[in-house]
């Protein structure tokens, strides 16, 4: 396992050096007008950094006990598969029911599926957040919402 995680350390090295480097050439800009490499240059500083330090770390120090049992085992996969699925479900339903009534029932479903709570707190958390971010992206922000060909959940 730890040669595993020095080639992959090598890798991501590689890979974050040439980040930096074709963002660099696409450009940064100015300080007060960031060119379109910037963004892409933060990113390849930041996986750069991150596996400088996961290479030093799978050079001098061994795997913890924790890290060779697998915390893999742990995880619940059948939740992992219905937050997948409901992910595709909302890309799916998004152009036909438009942004409020996806995201509110996509809210929904997460909130009951991965920490149960009453229906009436799910119910009121849901339609704030979906509330909140309309009220940032939407008026303060002036973003278009997707509002679906049905015209169901437009309630904006």
């Amino acid at each position: 396992m730890a040669l595993y995680d020095k080639i992959l350390g090598i890798i991501w090295v590689f890979l974050g050096a040439a980040l930096c480097l074709m963002s660099y050439r696409i450009g940064l800009g100015e300080a007060g007008s960031p060119g379109s490499g910037f963004i892409p240059f933060l990113t390849g500083c930041l996986l750069l950094f991150l596996s400088t330090i996961h290479l030093i770390k799978s050079f001098f120090f061994a795997p913890s006990a924790e890290w060779k049992k697998g915390f893999w085992k742990e995880i619940h996969w059948d939740k992992v598969v219905w937050v997948v699925s409901a992910l595709f479900a909302y890309l799916i339903f998004l152009p036909i029911l438009g942004y409020f009534g996806v995201t509110f029932l996509f809210l929904v479903f997460l909130a009951k599926l991965l920490e149960p709570r009453k229906w009436r707190a799910i119910l009121i958390i849901s339609a704030l957040s979906v509330a909140i971010s309309y009220l940032v992206f939407g008026y303060w922000l002036k973003c278009q919402f997707p509002m679906g060909y049905l015209g169901v959940f437009n309630l904006f």
